[in-house]
């Protein structure tokens, strides 16, 4: 490994699980054959009985689920963003819905799903405080894999901190998912950065560590449950457990240096 950088020109961080945990118990509870899970789907079944009421909630969910790993596997095979409008139109193509009132239905179901997802964001108050430091002292970036740009901004505005971020790259808006490069250059063309010139912090080994590195970034992964890190592949340069433990971060002149602990792998 290089020897790692001591100062930065931009933090860059990622959005869900990094800045703002995601708490699933937040979801509604729904019973599938006999298990209770948390899901969207009883709010949008709610939502699509007062059109159609025809199919049974059990067929509802099972087509969402389809609709929902139909989404994944594209996005793995093609690391580009399917929109949460591209998603809901797949979900009323497998029920079967080509009536007059199908935008509608679509409009409300991706409301209703996306306001959920939304209230599962949660944001520490130690982690808006160290925001509001950073931005005393940095340039700093947020880049976010999302299906949806406006989702993400309300989200932002509602706790306050969408005026800390100079550069905002939203998978959604930018067309392509990390880890490809785009979206990352995207976000380094914002703040006027080169790629090796900027920190990185992200909780996915996958789309942040691996992206970030293979673009130049020293990388922080936010590795809050203690995971064992995968075999091979890039490797982070420094490992926390919350973005809080970023006590001191070094600014482009680098009369501040990394108070961070060196990886343990």
């Amino acid at each position: 490994m290089r020897k790692r950088r001591d100062c930065y020109k931009a933090i860059l961080f990622d959005l869900c699980g990094t800045v703002m945990p995601y708490e699933t118990e937040r979801l509604p509870i729904a019973t599938i054959r006999g298990h209770e899970i948390r899901t969207t789907t009883p709010i949008l079944y709610s939502l699509f009985s007062e059109y159609h009421q025809a199919i049974p909630y059990g067929r509802f969910h099972d087509l969402f689920v389809e609709t929902t790993e139909k989404v994944a596997a594209l996005r793995t095979v093609e690391e580009r963003e399917i929109t949460s409008d591209v998603r809901f139109n797949f979900f009323l193509d497998l029920l079967g819905i080509k009536d007059y009132a199908r935008q509608e239905v679509c409009r409300r179901l991706k409301t209703a799903h996306l306001d959920c997802i939304s209230a599962c964001l949660t944001l520490p108050e130690a982690n808006r405080n160290l925001l509001m430091a950073l931005k005393e002292r940095h340039k700093i970036g947020l880049v976010t894999n999302f299906d949806d740009t406006d989702t993400v901004y309300r989200v932002l505005e509602r706790e306050g901190i969408f005026n800390l971020f100079e550069a905002v790259a939203i998978s959604a808006e930018v067309g392509v998912r990390k880890p490809r490069a785009e979206i990352f250059l995207f976000a380094c063309k914002k703040l006027a950065v080169l790629p090796e010139e900027a920190l990185f912090i992200g909780d996915s080994w996958e789309s942040d560590v691996g992206g970030a590195k293979g673009l130049g970034m020293d990388v922080v992964w936010i590795n809050s449950n203690g995971a064992l890190p995968p075999e091979g592949g890039e490797r982070p340069d420094y490992i926390l457990s919350n973005i809080t433990e970023l006590h001191r971060l070094p600014v482009s002149s680098g009369d501040q240096k990394i108070s961070f602990s060196p990886p343990t792998l």
